[in-house]
C-alpha cells in the first residue's frame, strides 16, 4: 500500500511523511471489527479524541490501563466501548507504597469496578522505582499475584524484557538489570504455576527481535498469548523479518492479539499521535508497504549517534490476510475476553 496523501499535512514527530491520517484510514483492505487490547486512555477529554481516531481505524472495543480514580467518568461517557486493566498508580511511582500496600488495595477496587485483566509490569527499568517489588519472582510480587488469583482475575498481562536497543544503550549494568534472557525465567515459572490463567505477553512477548525464542515460549506454555503493542518497537524490529512475522501469525492463529500502547491523556491531545500508531501497525500487519515509518524513532539515533534524531525506521508490511488477519484483529482478543 503506497500512501496517496504524501506531503499534504504539516510535518511532526508522529507524521514525518505528511500523511492525511483521516484519508489513509479508509484505504485499508480489512473492514471488520478490531479490538485494541493494549491502550492507556487517561481522561474523558483524551478519550473523546482517542475514540474519534479509533473509530476511523475500525476499533470497536478498547482495553485500557486507566487510573482507578478516572474509570467511572470515562465509563459513563463511553460505556462498553472500553474495558479497564488493573494497574498501580503510576502517577505516584516514587511513593513507597505504590507497588506494595497501595497496589494491593487498588487491585481489589479495580476488581469491584469490573476489571478482569491485571497488569504485572516487570520492565528492567522498574528496578529504578522499586528494586524488589518490580521483579516477577520477588516475594512482594508473588504476594500480589496470589491476591490477584484469589480475587478471580484470570487474565494477567505482563511486560517482560525491553527492546534490544535498550539493553545495548540503557541497561548496560547487568548486575542491576540482568541480561535480556534472564528476564524470562521467572515468567516461565509463573506460566507453569498459574496454568488456568491466560497470560498476555505485551509487546510481542518482549522479543519481536527473536520470533524463534517467542515461538518456544508459546510451544511450552498453552496459556500464553501475545499482543502487538509498542508501535515504534514493533515497526522497527518486525519489519526486519516481515515474512517471518507473517508465517509466525499464520502458525499461531488465535495467540497474537492486536494492541497499540497508545497513551492518550491531557498532556498529549494529538490526533496525529494516536492515528500514527494505528496507521503504522495496520500497515505493518496487513499491507505490502515498503518504505519509511512516519514516526520518529529515538532508539535509532540512541544506538547509532551518527543518525539524525528525527530518523524513522523502515516499515515493511507482512501482508497477513485471511483467517490469520481476522484472528489478530478480533477473534483472538474476543476469545480471551469471552
Amino acid at each position: 500500500m503506497t500512501p496517496t496523501t504524501l506531503n499534504q499535512k504539516p510535518i511532526n514527530d508522529a507524521n514525518r511523511l505528511g500523511l492525511d491520517y483521516r484519508a489513509e484510514a479508509g484505504r485499508f483492505g480489512y473492514t471488520g471489527p478490531i479490538i485494541d487490547i493494549h491502550t492507556h486512555v487517561g481522561t474523558v477529554d483524551a478519550a473523546r479524541l482517542y475514540f474519534e481516531v479509533a473509530e476511523l481505524y475500525g476499533i470497536t472495543r478498547s482495553v485500557s490501563m486507566t487510573k482507578l480514580e478516572n474509570i467511572d467518568a470515562i465509563r459513563q461517557v463511553f460505556g462498553q466501548r472500553i474495558e479497564f486493566i488493573a494497574v498501580p498508580n503510576y502517577e505516584a511511582a516514587h511513593e513507597p507504597g505504590t507497588f506494595t500496600t497501595d497496589w494491593l488495595v487498588r487491585m481489589e477496587k479495580f476488581r469491584q469496578k469490573g476489571s478482569r485483566i491485571i497488569k504485572f509490569w516487570a520492565a528492567p527499568r522498574g528496578r529504578d522505582l522499586h528494586d524488589e517489588a518490580c521483579h516477577l519472582d520477588s516475594p512482594t510480587r508473588r504476594e500480589s499475584i496470589k491476591l490477584a488469583y484469589d480475587l478471580v482475575y484470570r487474565i494477567f498481562m505482563t511486560h517482560v524484557g525491553d527492546p534490544d536497543t535498550w539493553f545495548a544503550a540503557k541497561y548496560t549494568d547487568p548486575s542491576k538489570y540482568g541480561t535480556k534472557a534472564e528476564q524470562f525465567k521467572p515468567l516461565e515459572d509463573l506460566l507453569d504455576e498459574y496454568r488456568d490463567v491466560t497470560w498476555i505477553g505485551a509487546h510481542m512477548g518482549g522479543s519481536p527481535e527473536d520470533l524463534d525464542f517467542v515461538q518456544g515460549m508459546l510451544d511450552r506454555h498453552a496459556n500464553y498469548v501475545l499482543d502487538t503493542s509498542a508501535a515504534k518497537w514493533q515497526v522497527r524490529e518486525l519489519s526486519k523479518h516481515a515474512d517471518r512475522f507473517r508465517v509466525f501469525c499464520e502458525r499461531n492463529v488465535g495467540r497474537v492479539l492486536f494492541g497499540t500502547d497508545i497513551v492518550a491523556n491531557n498532556k498529549n491531545l494529538d490526533f496525529d499521535l494516536y492515528a500514527s500508531r494505528y496507521w503504522a501497525l495496520r500497515t505493518l500487519i496487513e499491507t505490502d508497504y515498503d518504505g519509511r515509518s512516519p514516526i520518529v524513532d529515538p532508539d535509532l539515533s540512541m544506538v547509532d549517534p551518527s543518525l539524525d534524531e528525527k530518523s524513522t525506521a523502515n516499515l515493511r508490511g507482512a501482508g497477513i490476510g485471511g483467517e490469520a488477519l481476522k484472528a489478530v484483529y478480533y477473534d483472538a482478543a474476543a476469545k480471551v475476553l469471552k
